[in-house]
């Protein structure tokens, strides 16, 4: 069985209606730039209509998209979510990841936590190739962290992405299955 996924401090699994709390809460609790990157209105109806699809993933098998809470296990406590995308490329299977937490859990590791571990996911259960993940040149935080799990940068967008009515750079980061293999 694929999910959930344990880490010492963390549980990564599929939503929960018993979630729509915890998320509303560390959605209107991110900073505002970070904001525009949620696939969901944080409201009540916007969580429900974005995450309840979501609990019908089927764990036992290799899906296209999964989108995971990150749960606090000492608190039963939804700190955030993070994702992890596939798709075919030529003969192998790439991943896009991508994270949230809110801001009261930012700073502690536990962003780091949940990355290298769906890293491991992508890499061990999913058997990819290559996983990459994309940030604002602003978000320093995250590009940050990036860098500390081992994904490398490998290019720099220039005024590629129009948010709130200006341009911002992009930053693509990645990690090879036999880099981060080398890394454990």
């Amino acid at each position: 069985m694929f999910l959930p996924i344990e880490t010492s401090r963390l549980l990564i699994r599929l939503y929960q209606e018993n979630d729509l709390e915890d998320i509303l809460e560390y959605s209107n609790t991110t900073d505002f730039w970070l904001i525009r990157i949620l696939a969901w209105q944080p409201t009540a109806d916007g969580v429900r209509k974005f995450w309840n699809p979501k609990r019908m993933l089927d764990p036992n098998k290799k899906e296209k998209r999964y989108d995971l809470v990150v749960e606090r296990k000492d608190k039963n406590k939804v700190i955030g979510n993070i994702g992890i995308e596939l798709s075919k490329k030529s003969e192998n299977l790439h991943g896009t990841i991508n994270w949230l937490l809110g801001n009261n859990y930012q700073g502690k590791g536990f962003a780091s936590e949940a990355a290298k571990s769906v890293l491991t996911f992508g890499f061990d259960k999913l058997a990819l190739h290559r996983i990459s993940a994309s940030t604002s040149r602003d978000n320093i935080r995250s590009w940050l962290l990036m860098e500390r799990i081992g994904m490398r940068r490998e290019a720099h967008f220039k005024k590629n992405d129009y948010v709130n009515g200006e341009w911002q750079d992009t930053f693509i980061y990645a990690i090879l299955a036999e880099e981060w293999l080398a890394k454990q």
